[in-house]
């Protein structure tokens, strides 16, 4: 079973994914700021974190160094529902997983968990 930390301000997106993950068999974890998220990773070690670029309290993408200084880091999968080059460029550069649009089919978005906890 692997632990999954969700950030992204969406409520029912998170709902919605959070179920799909826990039917697969792992933990799931919500935070809806950016500041919630950073306490979380910081805590807890989590095996995969999807996040979101455009949160209330700040941009997803600048929270990416911390994550990489997390005791055991995840692997980070950037969703979003504004797809913009220069923010998937970032993304890649700090060696995210990968990089889905919301609007992706929960099975896009729950293959590509699947591939990074492999």
């Amino acid at each position: 079973m692997a632990e999954i930390l969700i950030l992204d301000d969406d409520a029912e997106f998170c709902g919605m994914l959070g179920d799909h993950i826990q039917r697969g068999g792992h933990g799931v974890s919500l935070a809806h700021t950016l500041t919630d998220g950073r306490k979380r990773l910081m805590s807890e070690p989590y095996d995969v974190v999807f996040l979101d670029i455009q949160l209330p309290d700040g941009c997803g993408l600048d929270a990416l160094p911390e994550v990489r200084t997390c005791p055991e880091p995840p692997e980070v999968i950037i969703i979003t529902g504004f797809s913009d080059p220069e923010s998937a460029e970032l993304a890649i550069q700090y060696g995210v997983w990968d990089y889905v649009q919301k609007q992706s089919s929960i099975q896009t978005v729950m293959l590509s968990l699947l591939r990074a906890l492999q």
